[in-house]
C-alpha cells in the first residue's frame, strides 16, 4: 500500500465519498445516539451497586484515606514518578468519599458517565483509524457490553482501568490527528507544544494505571503502521526513530522511570505478591486465557491451548497481510502488545481487557467491513450500499444478542452480591446507628461469602478505619467464654445484629478512675475501683493511639485497701486513650466498667 493509500485509511471515519471529504456529521450522530441508547440499556443497573472490599481496601490502605488528605494525593498526581498508589484513583476515591460519603451512587454516576465518554473516545478512535463508519460501529457495539466490561459496569473499584483507558486512548487519538496533520503540512513529527500535550496525557495515564507502560509501544505502532520509513534501510530506519520516533522515545523516559519505582521501591503495589514478575511460560499461559475470554469462552477453565493460540493470531496477521489491511494489521499488533503486560502478573478478572479489547474490537470491525464489502461488491453498484448496511446490522444484532446471553447469568450474579451486601450494612446500621470509635464486633453468621468485605465496608459506612470486624466463617476457633471479651458486640444475623453475649447482668457499669502517673514513673498509672477494695481482680481495658487499637485483660491485678492498683502502660503513639470495660473478682462473673484516661505525653494525662 502506499503512503498516499495510507493516508485515505486515517481520513475522519464519517467522510462520504465524493463528497469532498467533508463529514457525514448524520451518519455519525445516528451512530452515537445508538451508542449512548444501547448503554445506557445494557448499563443502567450498575447504578444501583453497592460497595465492594477493594473500593473498603482502595480507600483504607492503598490511598490511606484517614493518614493522607487530598493535598497529597493531587502532589503524587503532579509528580508522576512516585510509589504512590494510582494518584488520580485516589484523587476520584478522596473527592467522592468526602463529598457523599457513604454513599455509592455517585460513585457509581462518575464511573457510568466515564465509560460512555469511554465508548464516545472509542468510536471516534475507531473511525480514525480504520477509516470506515461502519468498522468503527462494530467495534464499539463489541466493546459496549463484552464480558470483559461487566465488572466495569457494577463494581467501582475498577476506576483505575476506567481511568487509564480514557487518558491511554486520548493520548492516542491526539498523536494521530496531531501526526497526520504534521505529514500534510510536510514535517515528519509533531510540534514540541504537542509533545509537552502528549507527555501530560501520557502522564495522566500512568497516574491511573500501569497499564499505561505500553503507550510508548502504541505510539511507535502508529507510526510504523500508518506512516512507515520510506525504506528499511539503515540509514532510513535510524532517521524515522531520531524524527518520527522522537514521541515514543520521549514518552519512553518518562515511564520508565515511573514504572522502575512502581516495582523497585516499596510501595502498595510492590508490596502485593500478586503483582510480582512471573516467567515466559506464565504470560504465555494467561495470554492464552485472555484470548479465549475475548472469544466468548470462559477466563480460567477452557483456555485455548498454545498451539490454537499461535494459529489463531497466525490466522489474523495472515488475513491482515492479505487485505493489506493496515487496521487490522494495527489492532491484532496493539492486542498482543498490550496484553503482555497484564499477562506478567497473577491472571485476574476480565476487566484486566479494557484496553486490550479496544485492538480485539479494531481489528474485528475492520475485517468485518471488508467481509460485507466483499460480499456486497458481488451485487450491482447501485444495491452495494443497502447490503453493506444489512450485513453490518445483522452482525450488530447477533453480537448484541450474545452479550445478553452470555452475560445474562453473570450480571444476575454480580448484583445479588452488592444486595446482600447492601442488606447486611442497612441492618448493622440500622441495629447500631452510632458505634465509638475504635468497636470491636463479632459476627456469629451472616450470609455473606469469606472475605474483607464486611470489614472494609463497616469502615467506610461508620467513618472509622479503627473499626474491628471478626466473622467466626473466617476464624480458626471460635471465640469463646473469656476470648469474648475481646468485641464491644457480639452479633447475630438471625438476631437482627443485636449483642447475642450476655457477658454482664443488668447492673450499671463498675466505676473506674485512672490516676496521673506517680513522680519518676512515666509508664505506669494507677487505677482506683473503690468497689473492689482488698481483693484480687481481673481488669479487661482498651488502649487507643492514634488509628491502632488493642485489647488486655490484667489478671491478678490486687487491689490496696484504699481501692488502688497500680497498671503498667506502654503507649504506642501519643495521645493514647485508654478504656476500662470489664471488671471481675479473680473466677466470678464479669461486670461492665467505665473510666477513661486520656494521655497527652509521657509524663501525665
Amino acid at each position: 500500500m502506499s503512503r498516499r493509500e495510507a493516508k485515505t485509511e486515517l481520513t475522519d471515519s464519517a467522510a462520504e465519498p465524493g463528497n469532498g471529504g467533508r463529514p457525514a456529521r448524520l451518519p455519525a450522530i445516528a451512530s452515537l445516539l445508538f451508542l449512548a441508547v444501547y448503554f445506557a440499556a445494557s448499563s443502567y443497573k450498575g447504578l444501583i451497586s453497592y460497595f465492594t472490599q477493594d473500593d473498603g481496601g482502595n480507600l483504607l490502605n492503598m490511598h490511606k484515606y484517614w493518614e493522607q488528605s487530598l493535598g497529597d494525593v493531587l502532589a503524587s498526581a503532579l509528580r508522576v514518578i512516585t510509589g504512590a498508589y494510582r494518584p488520580l484513583g485516589g484523587v476520584y476515591y478522596f473527592v467522592l468519599y468526602r463529598l457523599a460519603g457513604f454513599n455509592p451512587l455517585p460513585f457509581r454516576a462518575v464511573c457510568l458517565a466515564l465509560m460512555l465518554a469511554n465508548l464516545f473516545l472509542a468510536f471516534w478512535l475507531l473511525g480514525r483509524l480504520s477509516g470506515s463508519l461502519g468498522a468503527a460501529l462494530f467495534g464499539a457495539v463489541v466493546m459496549v457490553h463484552h464480558p470483559a466490561v461487566l465488572e466495569l459496569v457494577y463494581r467501582s473499584d475498577t476506576i483505575y482501568e476506567i481511568l487509564c483507558f480514557l487518558f491511554y486512548f486520548s493520548a492516542v487519538g491526539c498523536y494521530l490527528v496531531w501526526r497526520q496533520a504534521a505529514q500534510q503540512a510536510g514535517r515528519d513529527t509533531i510540534t514540541w507544544r504537542q509533545l509537552a500535550g502528549l507527555l501530560a496525557l501520557t502522564a495522566c495515564a500512568l497516574d491511573s494505571k500501569e497499564m499505561a507502560i505500553t503507550l510508548p509501544g502504541t505510539l511507535l505502532l502508529v507510526e510504523l503502521i500508518y506512516f512507515p520509513p520510506k525504506s528499511w534501510s539503515w540509514r532510513d530506519v535510524a532517521g524515522f526513530l531520531a524524527r518520527q520516533g522522537r514521541p515514543a522515545l520521549i514518552t519512553a523516559a518518562l515511564v520508565v522511570p515511573t514504572i522502575a519505582v512502581k516495582v523497585l521501591t516499596p510501595n502498595p503495589l510492590s508490596d502485593d505478591p500478586r503483582y510480582g514478575a512471573h516467567s515466559l511460560g506464565a504470560a504465555v499461559e494467561g495470554m492464552r486465557a485472555y484470548q479465549n475470554f475475548l472469544l466468548y469462552g470462559r477466563l480460567f477453565d477452557g483456555r485455548l491451548s498454545t498451539a490454537e493460540l499461535a494459529a489463531l493470531w497466525a490466522g489474523m496477521g495472515a488475513a491482515a497481510i492479505a487485505l493489506r489491511s493496515r487496521p487490522m494489521k494495527f489492532g491484532l499488533c496493539f492486542l498482543a502488545g498490550s496484553l503482555l503486560p497484564v499477562c506478567l502478573i497473577t491472571p485476574r478478572n476480565g476487566y484486566m481487557l479494557y484496553i486490550p479489547l479496544m485492538g480485539w474490537a479494531l481489528y474485528t470491525g475492520s475485517l468485518l467491513e471488508r467481509l460485507a464489502s466483499g460480499l456486497a461488491g458481488r451485487l450491482p453498484a447501485s444495491r452495494q450500499g443497502v447490503a453493506k448496511a444489512a450485513i453490518l446490522a445483522t452482525a450488530i444484532i447477533l453480537v448484541m444478542r450474545l452479550h445478553a446471553v452470555r452475560l445474562a447469568g453473570y450480571s444476575l450474579a454480580e448484583r445479588r452480591a452488592h444486595t446482600d451486601m447492601r442488606q447486611f450494612m442497612a441492618r448493622l446500621r440500622a441495629a447500631h446507628p452510632r458505634l465509638p470509635r475504635g468497636t470491636s464486633l463479632l459476627v456469629t453468621d451472616d450470609p455473606l461469602p469469606s472475605g474483607y468485605g464486611v470489614l472494609f465496608v463497616a469502615r467506610l459506612a461508620y467513618g472509622d478505619p479503627t473499626l474491628q470486624v471478626d466473622r467466626i466463617k473466617m476464624l480458626r476457633e471460635t471465640p469463646a467464654g473469656d476470648q469474648l471479651l475481646r468485641y464491644d458486640y457480639v452479633l447475630s444475623a438471625a438476631r437482627g445484629l443485636q449483642d447475642v453475649r450476655g457477658v454482664s447482668d443488668g447492673r450499671r457499669p463498675v466505676e473506674v478512675w485512672f490516676l496521673p502517673a506517680p513522680a519518676g514513673q512515666r509508664d505506669s498509672y494507677a487505677a482506683e475501683i473503690p468497689e473492689y477494695a482488698g481483693q484480687t481482680i481481673e481488669l479487661a481495658s482498651r488502649t487507643i493511639s492514634g488509628n491502632l487499637s488493642d485489647r488486655r485483660v490484667v489478671a491478678n491485678c490486687t487491689v490496696d485497701a484504699s481501692g488502688r492498683t497500680a497498671l503498667a502502660v506502654h503507649p504506642e503513639s501519643l495521645p493514647t486513650t485508654i478504656q476500662a470495660e470489664w471488671v471481675r473478682l479473680r473466677g466470678g462473673n464479669w461486670m461492665a466498667a467505665s473510666g477513661t484516661l486520656i494521655i497527652n505525653d509521657l509524663g501525665g494525662q
